[in-house]
């Protein structure tokens, strides 16, 4: 005798999926959200954007006695920053099986086309929310120089915040952009957070050694915006302007230090995140704002006000985009979670604007935004591809008016992308 089994029965059963899609991914861009909201979009055309700055005051001054000498003549010293246009691109490819099957809701709980299109908008906003937390030169981690075979190390844990399973990465000598030991076009497979190891694909072409290399997206090295990171620094080059030039002191961002380094850290309370606005305040024309910074560096912060019951209904606030908030002195401390681990900024939303050459849109071909794949040899596949893309860049007209706290107590990244 024989029993039917749900195994044997296998063939006519129908999968049940519980529709609709549930994301599983952080999609919040705080930082993006604040200054689409509140800052300006300066629009323009042709490869670069000149802003003229005031950067001195006359000084020709002098207070005399009567029939006095008077004063040689003084001027009002300017600048002007060149702002370099990034572009951002997001590719997508859906083969015609697939984006006939499930253009009906009968088939597929989502139109695959409408779901890859919207996706890559949503991401292409991620990305440009990391961007703007950056270095400006792409530079994701920083390889140790033990790092050898597939086995890729860093010096930080959280220098792999931004480093996932899928990534495609290039690990190149930092001053000059060469391969070298290194690896180009390198899938990352795994992420060993406690290790402070990356598993690769393939491997470096011998021990890094000597040289500094560091980490970056496939392709990106020095393709990036500019981002908080290096516009809160001082003595960098920042829009074509060097501030450790003599004279130039104002284009200096502001900073305070936590701890010692990123190795030891510090919990930052409130009279270091005051200290910092206070230095906001006196160097240029305007205050901080409000202050980003991780969920660990806030939460360490809102620790601190517990014992004298300062954390409470009326010390939070809902701000655009659904963010919360703790207060420093008046001053909202907002969580991003692109924001680098142990860092949080002091922004003046006037002092940063996003340049762009119109609005994020599709690339264009006689009118059709979607393309056949070329097969090579001169055919096509039934395959459509597209393209979004956002020509455009985050500028600091005043980096003086912004700045950050550093070397903070905070949590590891996460570990699963």
């Amino acid at each position: 005798m024989a029993t039917q089994t749900l195994s044997n029965a296998d063939a006519i059963l129908k999968d049940l999926y519980a529709g609709p899609l549930v994301e599983q991914m952080n999609q919040k861009t705080i930082l993006l959200d604040a200054l689409e909201h509140d800052s300006d979009h300066i629009h323009f055309e042709g490869r670069r954007a000149i802003v003229p700055l005031h950067k001195s005051r006359n000084r020709g001054r002098r207070a005399i006695s009567d029939g006095g000498t008077l004063a040689g003549a003084g001027t009002q010293g300017y600048l002007a920053a060149d702002i370099t246009i990034r572009t951002n691109e997001y590719s997508i490819e859906v083969t015609d099986l697939a984006n006939r099957a499930t253009q009906g809701t009968d088939g597929a709980f989502v139109n695959l086309l409408k779901a890859e299109s919207q996706g890559a908008a949503d991401d292409m906003r991620k990305e440009l929310n990391r961007q703007f937390f950056g270095l400006g030169n792409g530079v994701l981690a920083k390889a140790k120089s033990t790092s050898t075979g597939t086995t890729l190390e860093v010096a930080v844990e959280s220098e792999l915040q931004y480093i996932f399973p899928g990534d495609i990465i290039d690990v190149l000598v930092e001053s000059t952009g060469a391969t070298t030991n290194g690896v180009v076009g390198a899938e990352v497979t795994e992420i060993k957070v406690s290790e402070s190891k990356i598993i690769l694909s393939k491997a470096l072409s011998a021990e890094l050694g000597g040289s500094t290399y560091s980490i970056y997206l496939s392709g990106n090295r020095n393709q990036e915006s500019d981002g908080l990171r290096n516009i809160t620094e001082s003595s960098r080059t920042l829009h074509s302007i060097n501030s450790s030039t003599a004279g130039n002191g104002f284009w200096n961002g502001q900073s305070v230090k936590a701890g010692a380094s990123a190795s030891a850290t510090a919990v930052a309370g409130d009279p270091l995140f005051m200290n910092l606005a206070d230095k906001v305040s006196a160097a240029g024309n305007g205050d901080v704002e409000m202050f980003l910074t991780t969920y660990g560096v806030k939460r360490r912060l809102a620790e601190s006000h517990a014992p004298a019951q300062r954390f409470n209904d009326t010390k939070a606030v809902e701000l655009h985009g659904g963010a919360t908030s703790v207060f420093v002195n008046e001053i909202p401390v907002i969580s991003d979670p692109d924001c680098p681990k142990g860092y949080a900024f002091g922004i003046n939303k006037s002092a940063l604007k996003i340049m762009e050459i119109g609005p994020p849109a599709w690339l264009e071909q006689n009118g059709q935004i979607l393309f056949l794949k070329n097969a090579g040899t001169g055919s096509n596949a039934a395959t459509w591809q597209g393209y979004w893309v956002y020509y455009c860049a985050l500028a600091s007209i005043a980096p003086n008016r912004t700045g950050r706290v550093e070397f903070a107590q905070d949590d590891a990244p996460s570990s699963n992308g």
